[in-house]
């Protein structure tokens, strides 16, 4: 059990995170990481501070038990997204209403962060004797492609090589074994200017991007893997940027592709299958051209079997405290777990406070029973583990 001088540190703790912006970009995050190093520090658990790059701070903290065993890997991140307009709170006021916190990030992922820091106090408090050794990872940039962040560590052998890891994202307490991955792809769609009153003499970038929109939008995907939430591919035109000014054909018009992938899915090939959609639009017009460009930072997709360790010892814990069992499936969105098993080789869960749906939105919001439910959780998780 979490001792109830650190339920009332779980209020304090999320409510100054909230109130602490790190939002990315530009992924500046030294605040937040000195604070949750100050209060691991209070508990006696030594932590550091590494930048990926200036600001791009991540922490880094270790609890190493009396023999030889597992490691355990924990993540979460920092950063936070934009607010944006709309409103009807404070989005850093970490206001406390109807047993809900509110403000960005509090969804994502302070809450997951927040239960891991106290039952990783709560850990080193109760467990008289383990084995093995608790990592814990708070980290940068995770919302624009981990190059400062969880990449950053792994690249660089910070993180040490685990037998398992716990990325602690909104699943509303649910296991989740993997990710769909992501790719960004930028198309330029090329025209020719002209004047306005004369649009024939031109080639409207465009009215033709519009159309490839359209195209893409449309787009049917015979791959389907119902070990995840959402069992197949998705392509989603999420930016549009093209026009010189009121009076003048455009000659290129720049789009943007959120492409979400299934494990078997590679970036070439998907590039391709773009290409093969536009054919048609762009056979249409002599001189009407087309550029695709990958951009670098991404997301592979993974999936881990539901006979791993670690997704038994979630399974039993959740059973445990919550007195459920869900559905083992793979989350829609991408995460740095990707980053742990694709890059580090570890067999990686999803687990954490919130409903993945209020990520990114509007009055975001954690239940704060579900963040003190996860500290349980997590704290049972540790000792089935390392026990």
């Amino acid at each position: 059990m979490i001792p109830s001088d650190l339920k009332s540190e779980l209020i304090d703790l999320i409510q100054t995170l909230v109130r602490t912006p790190s939002v990315n970009p530009p992924a500046e995050t030294t605040a937040c990481a000195r604070l949750v190093a100050a209060r691991l520090a209070e508990h006696g658990i030594g932590a550091e501070i590494v930048e990926g790059r200036k600001g791009a701070a991540n922490v880094i903290a270790r609890l190493a038990g009396r023999g030889r065993g597992r490691t355990l890997l924990l993540n979460g991140h920092l950063d936070v997204v934009q607010p944006g307009e709309g409103w009807t709170v404070d989005p850093f006021g970490g206001e406390i209403k109807d047993g809900r916190i509110y403000g960005r990030g509090a969804c994502d992922m302070k809450a997951g962060l927040t239960a891991l820091v106290v039952a990783l106090a709560a850990f080193k408090r109760t467990a008289a004797h383990f084995n093995g050794e608790l990592v814990f990872t708070a980290v940068a940039d995770e919302e624009t492609g981990s190059e400062f962040g969880t990449r950053y560590l792994l690249e660089n052998n910070i993180i040490p090589k685990a037998d398992c890891a716990i990325v602690a994202e909104p699943t509303n307490l649910k296991v989740e074994l993997g990710n769909r991955g992501l790719r960004w792809i930028d198309l330029y769609v090329k025209g020719k200017t002209a004047h306005a009153s004369r649009p024939y003499l031109g080639i409207n970038a465009v009215a033709y991007a519009a159309r490839i929109t359209t195209a893409i939008q449309a787009m049917k995907f015979d791959k389907r893997d119902e070990a995840f939430e959402i069992p197949h591919p998705t392509a989603a035109v999420t930016m549009i940027k093209g026009g010189l000014q009121a009076n003048v054909i455009p000659n290129e018009c720049q789009l943007t592709i959120d492409r979400r992938m299934l494990p078997g899915e590679t970036a070439p090939a998907i590039v391709a299958e773009i290409s093969r959609t536009v054919e048609p639009i762009l056979a249409e017009e002599n001189g009407l051209g087309l550029e695709i460009k990958v951009r670098p930072n991404h997301w592979d997709p993974y999936i881990i079997s539901p006979n791993e360790p670690i997704v038994q010892a979630a399974v039993d814990s959740l059973k445990e405290v919550i007195g459920k069992t869900f559905p083992l499936l793979g989350k829609a969105a991408c995460t740095d777990a990707s980053h742990l098993f694709n890059l580090g080789g570890i067999p990686t869960i999803l687990l954490g406070p919130g409903d993945a749906r209020m990520a990114h939105q509007v009055d975001e919001y954690a239940a704060m029973d579900d963040i003190a439910a996860a500290a349980e959780v997590f704290l049972s998780i540790f000792n089935k583990v390392l026990g």
